[in-house]
């Protein structure tokens, strides 16, 4: 009710500043409108001023809104309207009514204020400052612990129907900070909670279709490995076609048949150079030697070794013998140093050879182009190509043909792209980059240079890289600078239609001719910041990749090569986390990209949900070459049972999650609660032992050590029996422990020496002794 007050009140004051009245007016407003409503004990809680003027300074003392100020207002002018209540008493009810936690229930006075920024105006007075000041606005209950769940489950409903009201009839108030915080939380916790039950079913579904895929391709594949055979080395067909000229004692290299020819007792022997790991030669002496080292088997041939080599050597090392090295000794130095430096050349070469056959191992024989005619070609001049030719900026034109597209460089160089090669194809539009591009990912490398390249990309920039900027000064109001920022905005949008126009152009003529060619555009709101090779790039997803095109290397990851993800470094503490993309085919190595923001990471988990891609998270960094040579040669990573078909296991990618199960926190919440009760017994068993012992200090000297070590191995029935039997004994002897036994109990009680109890009760006490060693 007081808030209520306060806020009719404000009004009123509001409704008095007008111009031409004096600033005393608007505190006279206040205290009639408390007077008319009966409220005069109120009027004593008002402060000395209901705010003040705000000028050149921010408190202006000479625009006190007060009772005495005869200063007028005049349109223009601005004031900080603050009316308040202070030192209103709490009644009693109020904080009985109130849990015995609550901390306003220690309150004995509170206090209401209600400020804004007023401007006047010829009309009146206009709030600058326009937030809703009504009770539903501005309330929030403090909520004790024994309800917070429900508390919170309140106010997330009403922070819920507060914003479907605002969105049906928007009424610019304000909510609680609170309020909103909540509804923050609960739609967070809502949407986390909805993406894991999504990415549970969705894993057991990718283990089932991953299960199939695996199956088909094994069956497939045959026994393609099988028929890999290795390459007999025949340089030289028989003796004849030996070199003519070879010395008895000579090392002669023949470069043409790639031979090193060794003298082996005075006969001239060939090796062929891909049989030879190294050559070596010393610093001379009085003599030069040559040592020659080869590959053999029992030894690693290490990387650089060819494969046929590798191979031959697997075939022959169960029965053949290998030369592991030769070392040849001569006066003359130049021969030895000739023979060195052309084994050197000749081992250069093959590797080169070898290297060139590996690239084009795999690339698969592209159809021709077939050129348009008759007909207009659609043509993009002035482009500039990456990955460029022998190192050269490569510029030149693209033109889109029947089959193809064919980029002609200024120097002659061709490149040509098929229509059936291209698996993406994607058109990125300058808006906060320097350059306009089309990129295309091939199903199958081709060969640009001497180079094997599976993503092609042609660009123009629309502002140079790096610009000229003179010494003088410029201001942001220099029409030359307008001017050019003018014309820059005009030239990436007709860059951008070009590149545009011609991208329809070509989907066009390809579908024209049978071929299935769109070009995707990333998508912008989705794009985050990381770090996949060695800088921070932006990163953006298109429709099937996701990708980085401005910098090079590229980063390109097909989304139908990708098995699942996981997040790396996922804790509180850190700012970055890191994303590790999984490849189908385990013999490849992840893609990774580092340092991710982590603000990121809930719109990339609602992504990756979207296009069906697993994920986990992870509080550290993990081995992924040793994990992916684990998961390669585990036939059962996708089942969720053992060999055995019955022992349970974790299926494919279940365990990396970071979670644990509920059934371990329960057992180990048992074994904790019996682990405390043993404890307490224990305890209290080792200080009746110590006050045992102290009152039997006097009698330590018929504590005998051999029968301690006999009765370590005992249970609690024959120490029981043996102090039974020794008490009988006693008695018998006559030495006047006749009573101890009937009244044991009782002195035990009253902390009785007597040797039968107290050797009793030592007997007792030694299997906790036991246990604590």
């Amino acid at each position: 009710r007081n808030y209520e007050t306060l806020l009719g009140m404000y009004e009123s004051c509001l409704n008095a500043m007008v111009p031409g009245k004096p600033l005393k007016y608007v505190y006279a407003a206040g205290v009639k409108y408390l007077r008319d409503l009966g409220k005069d004990d109120l009027v004593s809680h008002l402060p000395k001023t209901l705010g003040f003027g705000v000028g050149l300074d921010f408190r202006d003392t000479n625009l006190l809104l007060n009772t005495k100020n005869t200063v007028t207002f005049r349109p223009g002018m601005v004031f900080s309207l603050a009316i308040s209540f202070s030192g209103l008493a709490l009644s009693e009810n109020v904080r009985a009514s109130l849990n015995s936690n609550s901390a306003v229930k220690n309150l004995s006075e509170y206090g209401l204020m209600i400020a804004d920024m007023v401007a006047i105006t010829d009309s009146g007075g206009e709030v600058m400052t326009k937030f809703g000041k009504g009770v539903g606005d501005i309330s929030y209950s403090i909520n004790d612990e024994d309800d917070e769940e429900e508390s919170e489950d309140d106010d997330a409903q009403l922070a819920k129907k507060i914003a479907k009201e605002e969105e049906a009839q928007p009424t610019g108030g304000r909510r609680s900070g609170r309020l909103a915080a909540a509804s923050a939380n609960a739609q967070d916790a809502e949407g986390a909670a909805e993406r894991e039950r999504k990415q549970i079913e969705l894993m057991a579904r990718k283990n089932e279709e991953r299960l199939r895929e695996i199956a088909r391709s094994s069956k497939k594949k045959g026994g393609d490995e099988k028929g890999k055979k290795a390459e007999e080395l025949d340089a030289y067909k028989n003796t004849k076609t030996l070199p003519d000229n070879v010395l008895p004692n000579q090392v002669k290299v023949d470069m043409a048949n790639q031979c090193v020819i060794l003298p082996i007792c005075g006969n001239p022997v060939p090796f062929h150079i891909s049989t030879i790991k190294n050559v070596v030669l010393p610093d001379p002496d009085s003599a030069a030697y040559l040592r020659i080292n080869f590959y053999t088997a029992g030894m690693a041939v290490g990387k650089d070794c060819p494969e046929n080599t590798v191979k031959l050597v697997q075939k022959y090392a169960p029965y053949a013998t290998f030369i592991r090295e030769m070392t040849f000794r001569s006066l003359d130095s130049h021969s030895l140093t000739t023979a060195f430096r052309q084994i050197s050349e000749l081992r250069k070469r093959a590797r080169m050879k070898e290297l060139q056959d590996q690239e084009e191992a795999n690339l698969v024989k592209q159809d021709k182009l077939v050129r348009t005619k008759n007909e207009r070609v659609p043509r993009l001049a002035d482009l500039t190509m990456r990955p460029v030719f022998a190192g050269r900026k490569t510029q030149g034109n693209l033109e889109s043909h029947t089959n193809g597209l064919r980029f002609i460089s200024t120097r002659g160089e061709i490149v040509d792209v098929m229509y059936a090669n291209i698996k993406h194809a994607i058109f990125q539009p300058c808006e906060s980059e320097i350059m306009v591009l089309v990129h295309f990912h091939l199903r199958n490398p081709i060969m640009v240079g001497k180079k094997k390249q599976q993503d092609i990309q042609f660009f123009t920039e629309v502002v140079d890289a790096s610009q000229a900027v003179d010494a003088g000064r410029r201001s942001m109001y220099d029409p030359d600078e307008m001017d050019d920022e003018q014309r820059e905005r005009q030239l990436r949008k007709r860059l951008n239609e070009a590149f545009k126009d011609f991208c329809r152009k070509v989907e066009s003529v390809a579908r024209k001719n049978g071929y299935s060619l769109e070009f995707d555009i990333p998508y912008r709101d989705l794009g985050f910041m990381g770090n996949p090779h060695k800088e921070m790039v932006a990163i953006q997803p298109t429709l099937n990749c996701l990708c980085n095109l401005t910098e090079t290397p590229f980063f390109v990851v097909d989304l139908s090569n990708v098995d699942h993800v996981h997040f790396e470094r996922i804790t509180f503490m850190s700012k970055a986390f890191d994303m590790v993309l999984i490849n189908k085919d385990f013999t490849k190595q992840p893609w990774r990209v580092d340092m991710i923001p982590n603000q990121d990471k809930d719109s990339i988990q609602e992504w990756l949900t979207d296009m069906e891609i697993s994920y986990t998270e992870g509080p550290m960094n993990l081995n992924w070459k040793q994990i992916m040579s684990t998961v390669a040669g585990d036939d059962r990573f996708y089942m969720d049972t053992e060999e055995d078909e019955v022992t349970p296991k974790e299926a494919g990618w279940e365990f990396l999650r970071m979670f644990g199960r509920d059934d371990d926190g329960e057992e180990q919440s048992e074994e904790e609660s019996v682990y405390s009760e043993n404890s307490g017994e224990e305890e209290s068993s080792e200080e009746e032992s110590e006050e045992d012992n102290f009152d039997s200090e006097d009698d330590e000297s018929d504590y005998d050590g051999d029968e301690d070590l006999e009765e370590q191995g005992m249970d609690w029935d024959d120490m029981e029996r043996e102090a039974a039997a020794d008490d009988r004994r006693k008695k018998r002897e006559g030495d006047g422990e006749g009573d101890a036994r009937p009244n044991k109990r009782k002195q035990q009680q009253r902390g009785s020496s007597q040797r039968g109890s107290s050797q009793r009760r030592s007997s007792q006490q030694r299997p906790p002794q036991r246990r604590r060693r």
